[in-house]
């Protein structure tokens, strides 16, 4: 009898790949099932959001030396 072998966070990492790789079918039943309950991630926002002109125009001070 051939036994199956384990599934490794490796083996699992490759296999997602390889999946990814080929894509689904956008009118396959999965698809869309994935398409409802899994959505696309939000995009990150940008680190110079968080930043403000205060913090930016004292760093520019102490770069040139004013008190």
């Amino acid at each position: 009898m051939i036994r199956k072998r384990l599934l490794t966070s490796e083996r699992v990492r490759k296999l997602a790949d390889r999946e990814r790789a080929i894509g689904l079918d956008p009118e396959d039943a999965a698809a869309r099932w994935l398409r409802e309950r899994d959505p696309e991630p939000e995009p990150a926002t940008p680190k110079a959001a968080s930043k403000s002109k205060h913090l930016h125009r004292w760093r520019q001070r102490q770069a040139r030396g004013d008190r």
